[in-house]
């Protein structure tokens, strides 16, 4: 399995605290039936003091410190972009962890607050998909008021958006609100990745093989497993092109 969103990557956002903890969360995704992880840390300027050139910093130090762990899963890098007045900024200078590519635009993880939908937000999506950039909401699920108003989802899809859901929240871990919007959302067919969004080993921890293993009893076990290696393998074909 390819797990495309995770907290792994340690002290540098709210996911794991120390080496230790990171190391432990890669063995559990790696015993879970991950073979790729994606490490996606925070790019949220208000409440983390990260940049991407630090990003990569930790990223590099990282693989250094795990080499002779022996952990049999490939590591990749890339962020969870929130939408806010400084990502356009962000973009426009091309200071950017791309997920990847998708159909030749470069792939972007996307995280709206948790709360509300900002206006203007689907603005920024079709702003985004002029310049050949490829948007994916994460956990929209877990959204308050796409929870209220799921149309509002349908809305981001059709001006390019593509949609991943977490696992933890078709398992329940997000309250009934979450998990009946995200048994919905793959009901419609409108989930293309399920990640694990870990990012501890308590209660976020890596837990991809029951979100699919939920996702089986929704939409059939081959339309499962097509959100965890067929779509997100696909993000790595041109992913030179998106560098």
């Amino acid at each position: 399995m390819i797990d495309c969103h995770s907290h792994i990557l340690p002290a540098i956002d709210d996911g794991a605290g120390d080496l230790s903890q990171a190391v432990n969360m890669l063995g559990l995704a790696c015993r879970d039936g991950v073979t790729t992880q994606i490490l996606t840390p925070h790019i949220h300027p208000d409440h983390f003091a990260n940049t991407c050139a630090d990003v990569r910093r930790e990223f590099d130090a990282f693989v250094v410190n795990i080499a002779d762990c022996n952990i049999p899963v490939t590591l990749r890098l890339a962020a969870e972009f929130r939408l806010c007045p400084q990502l356009l900024d962000t973009v426009q200078r091309d200071d950017m962890l791309w997920l990847g590519s998708w159909e030749g635009r470069r792939a972007l993880l996307l995280e709206l607050p948790h709360n509300a939908v900002p206006v203007g937000s689907v603005n920024v999506i079709r702003w985004l998909v002029r310049r050949e950039i490829q948007p994916i909401i994460v956990h929209p699920e877990r959204n308050r008021e796409l929870q209220l108003k799921p149309a509002l989802i349908r809305d981001f899809v059709d001006n390019g958006c593509l949609v991943q859901v977490t696992a933890g929240s078709l398992l329940g871990q997000f309250g009934r609100a979450a998990k009946d919007c995200a048994e919905d959302l793959l009901r419609s067919g409108l989930v293309s990745f399920l990640a694990s969004d870990c990012h501890n080993l308590r209660y976020r921890p890596p837990n991809l093989a029951a979100g699919v293993a939920q996702a089986q009893r929704i939409i059939g076990a081959d339309a499962a497993m097509r959100l965890v290696t067929e779509f997100p393998q696909r993000l790595f074909e041109r992913r030179q092109e998106a560098a």
